[in-house]
């Protein structure tokens, strides 16, 4: 039997304001991840959560309550799913769900694919010639030469 996550009613109108005033599926994603339910929500464990965004979108008739809280409980499982990959959700039940769960799947970078080299470091030169000019020479990391004048 799923725990309950209790949340107030300030945090669910701050859930609300967030997801009503939201431009893009990134804003609503870091506006949800900054109000103070977060932190509750981001406590529960992943079948609460889970059970949760299942009987909260399931629900026909959508306030601006129960969108700003499906939301948000959407973001605390994107989060637990960031540190544990195999965490599956229908993401697809929000307007903007599928796009917050795609950001987050492009926002993890596996360390095993990382190419941790260095690149060349560019360099700077610099030649005084007998006339007022001052030629600088920079060279970028593929050793090809960017040049301008400087009078």
């Amino acid at each position: 039997m799923p725990s309950v996550i209790r949340l107030t009613k300030s945090d669910l109108i701050e859930f609300a304001q967030v997801a009503v005033l939201a431009n893009t599926p990134l804003s609503l994603f870091k506006g949800m991840v900054r109000c103070a339910g977060m932190t509750k929500l981001r406590k529960a464990s992943i079948a609460d959560l889970t059970a949760l965004y299942d009987s909260v979108t399931a629900r026909a008739g959508r306030s601006e309550f129960v969108v700003g809280l499906a939301y948000a409980v959407l973001c605390a499982i994107v989060l637990h799913a960031r540190e544990t990959p195999q965490i599956t959700v229908d993401a697809s039940r929000l307007n903007w769900g599928k796009s917050i769960w795609d950001f987050m799947k492009r926002a993890h970078i596996g360390t095993d694919n990382v190419d941790l080299k260095a690149p060349q470091q560019p360099t700077i030169s610099s030649q005084s010639s007998p006339s007022t000019e001052t030629r600088v020479s920079l060279y970028g990391a593929d050793g090809q030469p960017i040049s301008w004048r400087n009078q």
